[in-house]
């Protein structure tokens, strides 16, 4: 058996691992929220709006928006349906760049052009959990009957901090153009 002591200001808390099976024990608090992911919770974070601003046909742009203050978030692209190659943007506290218009946001972006010799591709969609490891909060699978819905288009992704609800402002929504 393993333990792992971790000391949170004042919070202490035991994570105890036995057999596969991860438990966590403590005095001032029963979870501990971005520890161990919680795939439903965060995907409720995640807002998207696909725009029509003409870009080049054969592809997309791809942004990720994240507050300043948030944890780094990041789109991992993987052209290859099982492989391991990828192209990633990442925004957050320390990573990407900040917005035009919103100083309080931080993007990052891309251009997706779409491959020939697959179905589809994915995008997975990351953040940092115990230890900073990164874990996928849902994975978009872009088939052909999606690529038709993005190509010349940008799809932007908001994604809120940890219960924020910044993003569920509608002002909050910025297009590519107060972005870039």
């Amino acid at each position: 058996m393993v333990v792992v002591t971790l000391v949170l200001t004042t919070v202490g808390a035991a994570i105890c691992i036995a057999g596969g099976i991860a438990m966590i024990g403590s005095t001032a608090v029963d979870t501990i929220k971005g520890f161990i992911p919680d795939k439903d919770a965060d995907k409720s974070e995640i807002k998207y709006l696909r725009f029509n601003d003409k870009r080049p046909k054969g592809g997309f742009r791809l942004i990720l928006v994240n507050e300043k203050t948030g944890w780094n978030k990041a789109v991992r692209i993987y052209m290859k349906p099982g492989g391991s190659d990828y192209r990633e943007i990442k925004a957050g506290d320390s990573t990407g760049k900040q917005c035009k218009k919103n100083t309080h946001l931080k993007y990052d972006s891309t251009r997706i052009d779409f491959p020939k010799d697959v179905e589809y591709f994915t995008l997975n969609l990351m953040k940092p959990g115990a230890f900073g490891v990164y874990s996928t909060v849902n994975e978009i699978r872009v088939n052909k009957d999606l690529q038709s819905k993005l190509d010349g288009k940008t799809l932007v992704i908001y994604w809120d901090n940890n219960d924020s609800k910044y993003f569920d402002r509608l002002e909050n929504l910025v297009s590519p153009a107060d972005i870039l």
